[in-house]
């Protein structure tokens, strides 16, 4: 009786190539989806902030521009002499302008008219703003997303890494206080980019 031999390195080639095969089959007939990265916050700035102390601090108000219905936030300097000479003044100039100021024509703002400043700290932990009842008027997601934008971009002009705390009438935007009736909740305090990867 002959005795059957077996060529194992064939064997094995034989069964790469069947897997290899089935594998090209099954990805053919079932696409692979990849997730798109997040997009951040598109942004586009017109000065660098100084780092020195000893320089003048020059605050920044931050606008809309829509293009193809997409919104892109858009810094504006401020005139030299409104600065104050604190960064707590210097921040309170820059909201006040934002919350009262008309934009270029080419340039809008989600910000609801008669919104105030009532209080503006500059601590430790970061800058409070407490802005009046007016700011929760009006609007949907988008607004009430890029209305917020808007102040905690002006709020950290100085520093864009700066914490923010928002506030309207005294009342912190949390869960217990949402804002408006799309229930726009706020991680307090917020920075840019927690608020870019939270909403934009």
């Amino acid at each position: 009786m002959k005795k059957l031999l077996i060529n194992k390195p064939a064997v094995k080639q034989s069964l790469l190539f069947a897997t290899v095969v089935a594998l090209s089959i099954w990805v053919g007939s079932n696409p692979i989806f990849l997730q798109p990265e997040k997009s951040s916050v598109p942004v586009v700035t017109s000065t660098t902030i100084p780092n020195n102390s000893s320089q003048q601090i020059q605050p920044q108000v931050y606008w809309l521009r829509s293009d193809r219905n997409k919104l892109t936030l858009v810094a504006k300097s401020l005139p030299p002499n409104t600065s104050g000479s604190t960064p707590q003044q210097v921040l309170t100039i820059a909201v006040q302008k934002l919350l009262s100021a008309k934009p270029s024509d080419d340039l809008s703002s989600t910000i609801p008219k008669g919104t105030k400043l009532l209080n503006l700290q500059f601590r430790a932990d970061g800058v409070h703003v407490d802005l009046s009842p007016e700011f929760r008027s009006g609007g949907g997601s988008t607004s009430m997303i890029y209305r917020v934008a808007q102040v905690i971009y002006t709020s950290t002009s100085l520093d864009p890494n700066q914490k923010v705390f928002i506030s309207v009438g005294g009342q912190s935007i949390d869960n217990n206080h949402p804002l408006g009736g799309e229930g726009l909740i706020l991680r307090q305090p917020t920075t840019r980019a927690q608020f870019a990867d939270d909403f934009l």
